[in-house]
């Protein structure tokens, strides 16, 4: 099986997105989308959500990707969008790339330029982290 063939569907409405953003985002933006689909586990859905690409598994927001406006690449790893409780909650991020809002809260946010050089150590804290 090749990778594409793993690949979780492609939304067209992230497709259209990623169609409409500056060149310095677009190129490292889809190459990024291409390694979480690759990762994402089976049932995962790709939307937009919040102005971005967002993953959902079991109708739960889990990942959330765009830009900001300091003109950072903004990924968030959350579990959805209401409040759950966190005590006993841990995740290691072992890339050190990962600002934590709350402990089930992170954010990268990486100049565009940034994100090749770190695409396979944020696609497999992705894929960590959709296993959760």
């Amino acid at each position: 099986m090749t990778e594409a063939s793993k690949m979780i569907a492609a939304a067209p409405e992230v497709d259209r997105y990623l169609d409409g953003l500056p060149s310095e985002f677009g190129g490292p933006l889809v190459r990024l989308r291409d390694g979480i689909r690759s990762a994402a586990p089976a049932g995962t859905v790709e939307n937009i959500k919040w102005n971005g690409p967002n993953y959902a598994l079991d109708g739960v927001d889990r990942v959330t990707v765009g830009t900001d406006p300091r003109g950072k690449v903004r990924i968030v790893i959350h579990r959805g969008v209401k409040i759950v409780d966190a005590e006993g909650f841990s995740f290691d991020d072992d890339t050190g790339l990962v600002r934590w809002a709350a402990a089930d809260r992170g954010v990268i946010a990486l100049d565009p330029a940034e994100i090749d050089a770190h695409r396979d150590e944020i696609v497999a804290l992705i894929e960590r982290w959709l296993q959760l």
